[in-house]
């Protein structure tokens, strides 16, 4: 059982992740958001590694639901138009995205910056998540 000051990690189904840039390193649930965290490295293709940032009308879609839950926060990522400018090809970063809360179950999710995504967008299909009741964690150490 889940109190209100403590969150759920969420498993992610390693078989259904594929090796993408950021890469999505884990998966918390709580009554007042869903936070995602990732990880990415400057792309080699840029000669300073290039910049990152996220669009403010990024969501979450459960599949068999149409309910989208909204981006409410960035942390170490900024907001459209804003840019983080990598210094070199050998940088990285860790950020998190929170949305609202999605159901604490397991399910299988995407994540939409752009409905129309080019391949500068972070899109990402068929998330499955697995909730463990060992996996509650406490929001203090987050």
């Amino acid at each position: 059982m889940t109190t209100i000051n403590s969150s759920l990690l969420a498993e992610l189904d390693a078989e259904n992740q594929t090796e993408s840039n950021p890469e999505i390193l884990r998966v918390i649930l709580s009554d007042q958001y869903t936070r995602i965290d990732f990880g990415y490295v400057a792309p080699w293709i840029y000669v300073r590694g290039g910049w990152i940032t996220i669009a403010p009308h990024t969501f979450i879609k459960v599949n068999g639901s149409s309910k989208y839950y909204k981006l409410i926060e960035a942390r170490n990522i900024p907001i459209a138009p804003k840019q983080f400018e990598f210094d070199s090809t050998e940088d990285w970063i860790v950020f998190s995205l929170y949305f609202e809360p999605i159901p604490k179950k397991d399910c299988q999710f995407d994540i939409i910056e752009e409905e129309n995504p080019t391949q500068n967008d972070f899109n990402f299909y068929n998330i499955m998540i697995t909730i463990n009741n060992k996996s509650e964690v406490d929001n203090a150490n987050y």
